[in-house]
């Protein structure tokens, strides 16, 4: 579990960007992971397909806090194709320990160890399932 806690992590979990709530938001996510009860809230304002402005509420573990932090570093501007590309890659590290990021993107790497783990993938994918949500609800 050392892996999984190690300083690097720990540190992003005190780098949570975003961490107001909108009010109005454009669309507004909850998701709550099943095996940890990790859960995360997004609200975002878009423009086009980008987002524009984005609030988070994390109340999750340190590897939620951390994946959170990561992704909500890169949210203004953020469009569904490259949602669509991160993701695929995100789920393939969180599966197989491999991880292959554009160099935007590189700290997710972190949370290569998680592969391991199966019980605490749930929290990392937290950023994701919720950005897919919100993407479609954008659309409909």
């Amino acid at each position: 579990m050392s892996e999984l806690y190690n300083k690097d992590i720990l540190r992003w979990t005190t780098r949570i960007p975003h961490h107001t709530r909108l009010q109005p938001a454009d669309v507004s996510v909850v998701k709550t992971s099943r095996i940890c009860g990790s859960q995360l809230t997004l609200d975002v304002c878009f423009a086009d397909d980008q987002i524009t402005m984005f609030g988070q509420q994390v109340k999750a573990c340190a590897l939620g806090q951390a994946s959170a932090a990561i992704v909500g570093q890169h949210i203004i501007g953020l469009t569904a194709s490259e949602l669509a590309d991160i993701n695929v890659r995100f789920t393939a590290m969180v599966e197989t320990g491999v991880a292959d990021f554009p160099d935007k993107w590189a700290d997710l790497s972190l949370l290569a160890p998680v592969h391991e783990h199966p019980g605490r993938r749930g929290s990392v994918m937290l950023p994701f399932e919720c950005l897919e949500a919100v993407f479609r609800q954008a659309t409909i």
